[in-house]
């Protein structure tokens, strides 16, 4: 159990800290064992416990967590700059906290603060708070820890992490303009269909005329949509929510991401971008000090796809079965040649993780291209879908008009 305490290390010094103990007895003799005399001492509250207990959700390095992206990146620059200058760890960690402005997450800190102060180890601080640093970040800075350059290692994971979200940016910024366009093409076609054509129909209906068939066939599915839109509504609904349930199973998830890459071009593209980011991290750890095994589970841990996430368990069984990296990769037929060849010629020059380096910086050029080429097309192609149904409607409204007009004549 995790205890707070406050005591006295001296005639006039007030110290306050965390300890773990079996019970409070036993924390009071810890306590005691290190010159100090407890003033009180106190369980730390179950809602805590139970917070820093809770598990990371799967996803990218910094994604999906309890604590924004951006502040645990900020806090990783600041720490590795302050250690980088030369100031202790306890130091950096108590200027870094009085910054944050985020109240979880300063709390956070805090009791991070409690655990070194108390003679705790850096990683094992994190390892309180799996919520907000994933497994990939402990183990980094455990083996930062173990070599003595722990500066250096907090300067490569804010490197990496920030990298990671300038990835996941551009892909959100490339998707904004094609999903706006498409937001706006329904919202246009659901308001033409049910309020504007349906008052237009009336003068035709009032004509009792022979209508052209773009017409008839416009009128029949403004009226239908007019009485049955709730349907539409109510599918889209429940096929989000049946979708976002089956996601939430492993299962179901793991079917929706092997759909994920059976998709034409789309499924390459994910392909690149879980590659990229397989090369980097895996590439990062390995620079860092991290055992490989330990790196290709801390890595299989952020795959965003179930079924490359099994691709990486599987590369990992194998190296744990004694064979190396390479011959791993190459006995697993997702991982193209480029990525066996690039591992392999690293390994020999003993410097595995400037291949993998090479590795992600060219599956994240494809991506990026493949990004632009998309948009290139897709932007157009949405403009004339939109055109074409728009103009789809005038030439029906005014096909009627044009015959009344030459009727008069």
């Amino acid at each position: 159990m995790q205890f707070i305490y406050k005591a006295k290390q001296g005639p006039l010094k007030t110290v306050e800290g965390m300890i773990e103990a079996e019970n409070p007895e036993s924390a009071i003799s810890k306590i005691l064992e290190r010159g100090l005399s407890p003033v009180y001492i106190k369980k730390k509250p179950q809602r805590e416990v139970r917070r820093t207990q809770k598990p990371a959700l799967a996803g990218g390095f910094l994604t999906g967590q309890r604590i924004p992206p951006g502040e645990v990146i900020m806090f990783t620059r600041q720490v590795s700059d302050l250690l980088g200058s030369g100031v202790s760890l306890l130091q950096s960690l108590t200027i870094v906290q009085r910054q944050i402005r985020n109240a979880s997450f300063k709390e956070d800190v805090q009791q991070m603060i409690a655990i070194v102060k108390d003679g705790g180890s850096f990683s094992r601080a994190l390892s309180q708070y799996p919520d907000v640093f994933p497994m990939l970040y402990i183990n980094m800075v455990r083996s930062g820890e173990v070599a003595g350059n722990l500066d250096l290692v907090m300067s490569r994971l804010a490197d990496f992490s920030e990298r990671d979200q300038e990835i996941r940016g551009q892909i959100t910024t490339a998707l904004i303009y094609p999903a706006l366009i498409v937001v706006v093409s329904i919202i246009t076609i659901f308001v033409l269909l049910t309020w504007v054509i349906p008052k237009i129909t009336l003068i035709f209906t009032d004509l009792n005329q022979a209508l052209p068939l773009p017409t008839v066939i416009l009128m029949n599915l403004s009226a239908f949509m007019v009485k049955f839109w709730w349907l539409f509504v109510l599918l889209a609904g429940g096929g989000g929510a049946y979708f976002r349930k089956l996601n939430q199973t492993p299962q179901g998830k793991l079917w929706i991401d092997r759909l994920k890459l059976k998709i034409p071009m789309l499924g390459i593209f994910l392909k690149d971008i879980q590659l990229g980011r397989f090369a980097r991290t895996l590439g990062t750890l390995l620079e860092s000090g991290v055992e490989i095994l330990a790196a290709l589970e801390s890595v299989a841990r952020i795959m965003d796809n179930q079924v490359l996430r099994q691709q990486v368990q599987e590369v990992a069984a194998g190296v744990q079965d004694g064979k190396s990296l390479a011959a791993a990769l190459a006995s697993n037929s997702y991982f193209p040649e480029t990525v066996v060849s690039m591992v392999a010629v690293g390994a020999e020059s003993g410097r595995t993780e400037r291949g993998l380096y090479k590795l992600a910086d060219y599956y994240e050029r494809r991506s990026q291209r493949f990004i632009k080429r998309m948009l290139s097309l897709i932007e157009p192609l949405l403009i004339l879908f939109l055109g074409l149904i728009v103009g789809f409607v005038v030439m029906a409204m005014l096909m009627p008009i044009f015959r009344m007009n030459l009727i008069i004549q």
